[in-house]
């Protein structure tokens, strides 16, 4: 099992403070994506949501990721992560008055997204950085492994609190679950980096990134890959909404099960990361080029399906390829950077995985809303097939 990350003590003190931190993310995240379709009944709405909780990657992770490069790893995070839980904060001060509203759910959307599009550059370089330089993919492995078992408990406890005891106690919850995790990031003493760039010119190091991308064959392929699997497959789990409750009229409880669902296949994609060799430098695991087939294969699958049970079982794969095409696409990509190109790098492919998710999310909410539900996603997922055939098909040349 690639488990060496493992033996670094401060990967995992930061490995258990992240517990708490991931299912506050996932408890907050179903909480917007809830209230999104509790306040207006509307696809388009949810999708658009969903973008905007996103879209801030698109624009500002690139020069997130520069700035990470250049400022103290532990700092940093403790500050995005104490704008995260204070902006908990705020959305459980605002349903405690009552005062939610269309508007001010969009906004805030986009005000979690661009803190959180800081914070990932920040989470992808100070995983590695507590680890000796060849334990990485074990970290990628684990901190997927992490996250997808968050992506089912998170949900889980939030579509049973919502259903139970409302929205104002599952934020709550969520509030307290982030003090943890700030307790042990203060504890944290990342490695330096072995070359400084704070000393280079704000732009000189961003263009320094995208250069370093355009020289390396393998990240260009990780990053067209990643981006479009993230535009028509990603983009599908983020309007789970409207195919728990617009779909099969099952309410938040619904929306719950779907969101573990997908959390469980992540669950076992990750396992089977975790326990397969390690990937060789160089390389992209063949099965996650196959994953990307099968995904799309799912989308189509789905968009037939009128069966509750079957729907949950398709979501529950679409979570495992997902998850197989995240982790090696993202293994393959740290295991070719350097300590001193890191954030940057990892901000764009950031970028290219969320961003291409917001607006997979938006465009596929829209469609719902023209086309209805089946025709929408039976075109994606044809679509998406076509592509993906066509580009593996290319690469395997």
């Amino acid at each position: 099992m690639n488990l060496s990350a493992l033996k670094s003590p401060g990967y995992r003190l930061y490995l258990i403070g992240n517990v708490f931190g991931m299912n506050a993310n996932w408890i907050v995240r179903l909480v917007i994506g809830w209230l999104a379709w509790d306040l207006t009944k509307s696809p388009s709405f949810v999708g658009f949501v969903s973008f905007l909780s996103f879209s801030p990657v698109l624009l500002a992770g690139p020069f997130f990721g520069v700035i990470t490069d250049r400022v103290e790893l532990r700092t940093a995070m403790l500050f995005v992560q104490f704008t995260v839980a204070g902006l908990a904060a705020l959305l459980l001060g605002v349903l405690a008055m009552d005062a939610m509203s269309p508007h001010f759910l969009a906004i805030y959307a986009l005000v979690l997204g661009t803190a959180l599009s800081a914070y990932q550059p920040i989470r992808l370089s100070l995983g590695p950085r507590l680890v000796r330089p060849e334990r990485i993919s074990s970290v990628v492995g684990l901190g997927a492994l992490n996250f997808n078992i968050s992506r089912l408990t998170g949900p889980a406890i939030a579509g049973i609190m919502i259903a139970k005891y409302g929205v104002i106690a599952t934020m709550l919850t969520a509030s307290l679950l982030y003090i943890p995790f700030l307790i042990i990031l203060s504890r944290l003493r990342p490695r330096p980096k072995i070359e400084q760039t704070e000393s280079l010119p704000f732009w000189q190091s961003f263009r320094q990134g995208f250069a370093f991308i355009g020289t390396n064959r393998l990240i260009l392929i990780a990053l067209v890959i990643t981006g479009l699997f993230s535009f028509v497959i990603r983009g599908a789990l983020e309007v789970l909404p409207i195919i728990a409750d617009g779909v099969f009229h099952k309410g938040a409880a619904g929306l719950g099960m779907l969101t573990a669902a997908a959390g469980v296949g992540a669950v076992i994609a990750s396992i089977i990361q975790v326990t397969a060799r390690p990937p060789e430098k160089g390389h992209i695991p063949k099965r996650a080029l196959f994953a990307t087939l099968l995904g799309a294969m799912l989308m189509l699958v789905l968009s037939f399906n009128d069966d509750w049970t079957a729907s949950v079982v398709i979501i529950a794969g679409v979570g495992f390829t997902s998850t197989l095409v995240g982790v090696n696409f993202q293994s393959a990509v740290q295991m070719q950077l350097d300590d001193n190109i890191r954030g940057r790098v990892m901000a764009l492919w950031m970028t290219v995985a969320v961003g291409g998710t917001s607006l997979g999310a938006l465009g596929i909410g829209v469609l719902i809303d023209i086309l209805g539900f089946q025709i929408a996603m039976g075109s994606v997922g044809s679509i998406s097939l076509v592509v993906f055939a066509m580009l593996l098909t290319r690469i395997w040349r």
